[in-house]
């Protein structure tokens, strides 16, 4: 029976940590106000103010334009996923 309980236990931490792992660090909504796709730069103006990032993988970049209103998800490892809000 204990080694049930540590067994089960042991997975649900386990599982913890991988759910986490998938876990955004950030989300942050707000509407375009600058995009340059050459240099990976986007400024996004939020309720709380004008926010400037730095995306790694520029292509990212080449379906937004400056007016769209965009969602942008930071993971943990600092990737992003931009996609353009309904």
């Amino acid at each position: 029976m204990k080694k049930l309980v540590m067994a089960c236990a042991s997975f649900m931490f386990v599982m913890g940590l991988a759910l986490t792992s998938f876990a955004a660090r950030e989300i942050v909504e707000g509407k375009a106000e600058k995009v340059d796709a050459m240099k990976g730069l986007i400024t996004v103006v939020t309720k709380a103010g004008a926010r400037d990032f730095t995306v790694r993988e520029v292509e990212k970049l080449k379906d937004i334009k400056a007016g769209d209103n965009v969602k942008l998800t930071i993971q943990e490892d600092g990737s992003m996923v931009i996609e353009k809000a309904k």
